[in-house]
């Protein structure tokens, strides 16, 4: 008891060490144009939407995650945003889902909500890095959009070379049977 008490004084507590324990996040970055207004919540904080934009590979729709406005921050550059979450909890995820359509002809949307792991979320947010990284992939390889720009400015110049010098020849033969004509008219 006694040692219990000596603990808890010299703040070896068995509680603040595991508390100590490391704290592990998942740090998503996003562009400024994906974060949503301010708005309070029902609990009365403020949180900010999220918008997670369309991923072609999957044919995933646009998707949306809320957390607090206090956990989204703009970085140093000012164009982008990010915003740190545990890197083991999970967090609802929201889509539209079209249910069907009404009598007027009007779509009518569904919100489907599930839970995601913050690990696959920063996936889902950064999927435009993989995109970038394929592009590279296929620019080593040598099918980039530069290097076909590259071709065809290269055959472009050598079709204008060509045409150069074959208007000089043509100049020349015109100017050659002229030159012959005032020797002749020399001559004679």
């Amino acid at each position: 008891m006694d040692k219990e008490l000596q603990n808890i004084t010299d703040g070896k507590n068995e509680q603040s060490v595991e508390e100590k324990k490391e704290f592990k996040e998942v740090t998503l970055k996003f562009g400024k144009g994906l974060v949503g207004d301010e708005f309070q919540g029902k609990d009365g904080n403020s949180y900010r939407q999220i918008m997670i934009p369309p991923n072609e590979e999957t044919k995933q729709p646009w998707q949306t995650f809320v957390v607090k406005s206090n956990q989204v921050h703009e970085n140093q550059f000012g164009k982008g945003m990010w915003c740190k979450l545990p890197a083991e909890g999970s967090t609802t995820v929201t889509k539209s889902v079209a249910k069907g359509v009404d009598e007027q002809g009007k779509t009518i949307w569904e919100n489907e909500k599930r839970k995601v792991p913050n690990t696959e979320l920063k996936a889902m947010v950064e999927a435009y890095k993989t995109k970038d990284q394929e592009q590279d992939k296929t620019q080593e390889k040598g099918n980039s959009l530069m290097d076909k720009i590259e071709k065809k400015s290269i055959q472009a110049a050598a079709k204008d070379k060509d045409k150069k010098e074959a208007e000089k020849e043509v100049a020349k033969e015109a100017k050659a049977p002229k030159a012959a004509k005032k020797k002749k008219e020399q001559a004679l």
